[in-house]
C-alpha cells in the first residue's frame, strides 16, 4: 500500500510524539494555602510507547485483504476533556468513510472526565502572584480540580455523493464531582503518584490559568449546566479505496462563540479546523483509523496579555471486529499544547491519552459504545480518567 503522507510528514509526526516529562508534585496547595514545593522541576525525554509506532507502522505497510463481516464502526468521537481545552475546537475523530449518499445519522454522547493538575511551586492557587515563586512571570501556569460532564447531540448527513456535512451541539456541566476516592484507589493499586490529590479535600472544584501575575480564568464555583459553542462540519471523500485498499476522507469544521467564556464552555472566538482522516483495512477484521488536524484558534473573549498558539491533533485507533456485531478498540489522541512555547513549561507540551472500550451494533442501523480514557502523559494538561458512553442510529 502506497502512503498517502510525504516523507516529511512522517518525519514531522514522529517527532511530534517525542516528549518531555515533568515530575509531578506529591503535594498541592488548593486546599492549603500555606504549602509550597521547592524541589526543581527535572526534564527527562521518553517517547511515546512501542505500541503507537508499531499502528502506524502496520498501518502503512501491512498488506490488505478483503475484511468480512460488517463495515468498520470507525474510532470512538471523543475530543480532548480537559476543561481549559474545552473552550477551544479539537479533533472530532472519524473513519475515512462516508455515509451512504443521503442518508442521515443521529448521535448522542456521555463523556465525563475527572481531571486534577497542578504546575509547581504554587502556594495559594487563588493569588495569582503564588504562581510564581520560582517560574518566569510570561508562562502560563495553572491549577485544575474538576469534573467534566458533557453530552452531545450530532447529526451528520451526506447531501451528495462528493459532501457530507453535520454538526455537534455540546452541553457542558462542571462540579467538584465524585471519583476522586475511586481515582486515587486506582493510583494507590498499581503504585502512581496521586499529584498531590490526597492532601487535599475530596470532590472540590477549582479552575485557574495565570500569566503575569494575572489571572486569565479564576473560577472557584462551578458554573450551572449550559450549551456550549456549536460546531459545523463537512466532509468530502478523496481516495476510495473499496474493500481492500485505504480510503481517505477530507474535513473541514468551524466553532461557533454560542457558549460563554465565563462559564467555561466556550472560547468566545471562532476557531477553523482542516483535517484528513483515513481507514485501511488490514486481514479480514483487523482495521486502522488514522486522522490528523490543524486547528486555527479565534482570538478568545479574554486575549490581552494571554496569547494562544493553533492545535495540530493526531488520531490513531485500531479496531478490531470480533463477531458481526461487535467491535473491540484502542484508540491513542495527541493534541499539541494551545499554550505558547515556554522555557520552564510543562503546560506547552503535546499532551497524550488513551481511549479502550467496545462498539455494538444493536441493530443494522443503531449501534452502542462505550469506553474508558487513561491519560499517558504527567504534564498538567490531561484529564486522569476519564468514562464515555452513546449511542447511534443512522436512517
Amino acid at each position: 500500500m502506497a502512503m498517502f503522507i510525504p516523507s516529511f510528514k512522517f518525519s514531522a509526526f514522529q517527532s511530534l510524539f517525542t516528549i518531555y516529562h515533568s515530575p509531578i508534585s506529591s503535594h498541592s496547595a488548593f486546599r492549603n494555602p500555606h504549602s509550597s514545593l521547592h524541589a526543581p522541576l527535572v526534564r527527562t525525554q521518553r517517547a511515546l510507547p512501542s505500541a503507537f509506532y508499531l499502528l502506524l507502522t502496520a498501518f502503512f505497510l501491512l498488506p490488505s485483504v478483503v475484511l468480512a463481516q460488517r463495515a468498520p464502526s470507525g474510532p470512538f468521537a471523543l475530543r480532548d476533556q480537559f476543561p481549559v481545552k474545552l473552550l477551544f475546537l479539537s479533533l472530532r475523530p472519524e473513519s475515512g468513510y462516508l455515509l451512504p449518499t443521503g442518508a442521515r445519522q443521529w448521535a448522542f454522547g456521555f463523556a465525563y472526565a475527572n481531571t486534577y493538575a497542578g504546575t509547581w511551586p504554587v502556594g495559594n492557587p487563588k493569588k495569582a502572584s503564588d504562581y510564581y515563586q520560582a517560574a518566569p512571570l510570561n508562562e502560563y501556569r495553572l491549577f485544575v480540580d474538576a469534573e467534566v460532564l458533557r453530552l452531545t447531540i450530532d447529526l451528520d448527513w451526506r447531501i451528495a455523493r462528493r459532501l457530507q456535512v453535520g454538526a455537534t451541539l455540546p452541553l457542558i456541566f462542571q462540579s467538584g464531582g465524585f471519583l476522586d476516592s475511586t481515582v486515587e484507589g486506582f493510583h494507590g493499586l498499581f503504585n502512581l503518584t496521586n499529584g498531590g490529590r490526597e492532601e487535599t479535600l475530596q470532590n472540590a472544584y477549582g479552575v485557574f490559568v495565570a500569566r503575569n501575575a494575572q489571572f486569565w480564568i479564576n473560577r472557584e464555583k462551578a458554573a450551572a449546566f449550559q450549551p456550549g459553542d456549536v460546531v459545523l462540519r463537512l466532509k468530502s471523500p478523496i481516495l476510495e479505496g473499496g474493500r481492500n485498499g485505504p480510503t481517505i476522507a477530507g474535513s473541514g469544521a468551524v466553532k461557533l462563540p454560542t457558549g460563554r467564556f465565563e462559564s467555561l464552555t466556550g472560547s468566545g472566538g471562532v476557531d477553523i479546523q482542516v483535517a484528513l482522516m483515513a481507514t485501511q483495512p488490514i486481514g479480514q477484521r483487523l482495521v486502522v483509523h488514522y486522522n490528523i488536524a490543524y486547528t486555527r484558534l479565534g482570538r478568545p473573549s479574554h486575549h490581552i496579555g494571554f496569547p494562544i498558539r493553533s492545535i495540530t491533533s493526531q488520531m490513531l485507533a485500531l479496531e478490531y471486529l470480533t463477531t458481526n456485531k461487535l467491535s473491540v478498540l484502542l484508540q491513542t489522541l495527541a493534541n499539541t499544547s494551545p499554550f505558547p512555547n515556554s522555557v520552564l513549561g510543562p503546560l506547552d507540551r503535546t499532551a497524550y491519552e488513551m481511549h479502550g472500550g467496545i462498539k455494538y451494533a444493536i441493530s443494522p442501523t443503531a449501534l452502542f459504545e462505550v469506553s474508558i480514557t487513561e491519560n499517558l502523559s504527567q504534564y498538567q494538561n490531561t484529564p486522569d480518567f476519564g468514562l464515555h458512553m452513546g449511542v447511534r442510529w443512522r436512517r
